[in-house]
Formats: structure tokens, C-alpha cells, sequence
């Protein structure tokens, strides 16, 4: 009667959330493993039925196996790999970039590249070349290079930051790199920006975005190119 208690109130407070997701309803699995578990696995009498217990302990190390390689591997993969790879020349003349933008990810752990340098911890709200609108959500970690999470902002918002950051109408010798899944890119290309312009220099593979899925155009070879998380040089076009 506890477990099914708890069952039926953690459903109903949470029915009343404004805000649902699938996740929040994951400790309800603990009183019904108690209450349902010997039941679905055929141990609930003096002859437990092995075939039955063989066939659902399969499609639960499969089940298991599949989520684990997608969500500990493919899902957002790309992400860690390419903050590691910071700072990235774009050429041997060039220097590494000032300003990094993360475009439709998750949210880069910024954590990871800090402290390599002491004097490079410290972050000044007030400086101009620091600053960024975060009237959107957009995120801000102060540190070399900067980093920009966009996260799942429109594209307007990105073409913002590029103007704020990378301003065609004067010379500008800052460096900017934009890192976004590459079937983000697909649908910035039918934009046709005119200001700027982006150089792929670096692409990690076996990354799955499920809010940016790959666009099938009749081969496998060019969904399965898609999964990838593409680093771009971003600079402005002669015609500006």
C-alpha cells in the first residue's frame, strides 16, 4: 500500500508541474520494481518460468547496451573533444582565436581548458571586449580564449553576437571561431549571408544532436557525414 501510495501521489503533484518531463517521473521506478518486479520476470510463484526470464534479462542488456553507446558515446559526443582541442590556429601565420562561439549544443564545460594560466582566471564585466547581450540566455565564460554558448538560440541571435564580435564595417583582426553541428550549417549556408564567410578547419566525428538531425538526401555515406561536430573559422567577405 506505501509503494502504491507513493506511486499514485508522486504522479499527481507532478501533473501539476507547469513544466513536465519524462526524467521527473524516474524515482516512481523504485516502488514499482518492489510492487511489479518478481511479477514481470516470472518469480512470483514456486516455478519460475526461465524462458521467460531469459528473454526479458536479453532485451535488457540489449536495451542498456544501445543506450549506453548512444548517450555515452554519439549523443552531444563531439562536444568535450572539441574544447579540448582549444585553442586551434587557423593557420601557422595565425594565432590562436580570441573568441570561440558554440552554436546548438549543449552547454560546453568550460571548466575543463580553465586554470591554465593564472592570469587568465580573472574575468571584468566592464570590459567592452568581454562583453556579450544575455537578454537571450547566452552564456559568457571569461577566460582565453572566450567562449560564447548560444546554445539553441535563433539564428538572428547568432548573426548578433557575430556583429558584436566580428564587425565587417571596420578592419578587425580578431579571431572567431563558431563550432556547431554540421546539418546547423547546412541550414546557415541557405541563409546566404553576405558578410561573412566560414572555413571548416576541424570536424569531430560520431556526434548526434537529437534537436539538429542529419538531413537524408538519398545516400547513407552523406547522413552518416553529418554527424559530426565542425569547427568554422568565421571571417568577412571581400564584397563587405
Amino acid at each position: 500500500v506505501l509503494c502504491q501510495s507513493t506511486i499514485i501521489t508522486g504522479l499527481v503533484v507532478l501533473s501539476c508541474a507547469p513544466h513536465q518531463e519524462p526524467r521527473f517521473i524516474l524515482p516512481c521506478i523504485v516502488p514499482l520494481v518492489f510492487l511489479y518486479g518478481q511479477r514481470v520476470v516470472g518469480m512470483d510463484n514456486k516455478q519460475p518460468n526461465l524462458k521467460k526470464r531469459a528473454i526479458l534479462t536479453t532485451l535488457w542488456v540489449v536495451f542498456n547496451s544501445i543506450l549506453y553507446l548512444f548517450f555515452g558515446w554519439l549523443h552531444q559526443g563531439g562536444l568535450i573533444p572539441s574544447l579540448l582541442h582549444l585553442p586551434l590556429p587557423v593557420n601557422s601565420q595565425e594565432a590562436s582565436p580570441e573568441i570561440v562561439i558554440y552554436y546548438k549544443t549543449y552547454m560546453p564545460p568550460t571548466f575543463l581548458i580553465r586554470g591554465r594560466s593564472l592570469e587568465n582566471m580573472a574575468c571584468n564585466a566592464n570590459d567592452e571586449r568581454r562583453r556579450v547581450s544575455c537578454e537571450r540566455g547566452i552564456s559568457l565564460a571569461c577566460d582565453n580564449p572566450i567562449i560564447i554558448d548560444l546554445q539553441g538560440s535563433e539564428v538572428d541571435d547568432l548573426l548578433e553576437v557575430l556583429h558584436e564580435r566580428l564587425p565587417c564595417h571596420h578592419r578587425n583582426e580578431q579571431s572567431v571561431l563558431l563550432i556547431t553541428p554540421a546539418p546547423v550549417m547546412i541550414s546557415l549556408s541557405e541563409k546566404n549571408w553576405r558578410e561573412y564567410k566560414f572555413l571548416s578547419v576541424h570536424g569531430h566525428r560520431t556526434h548526434v544532436s537529437t534537436e539538429d538531425w542529419p538531413v537524408f538526401n538519398g545516400t547513407f555515406r552523406s547522413f552518416f557525414d553529418q554527424l559530426e561536430l565542425v569547427t568554422y573559422h568565421v571571417s568577412c567577405t571581400a564584397e563587405v
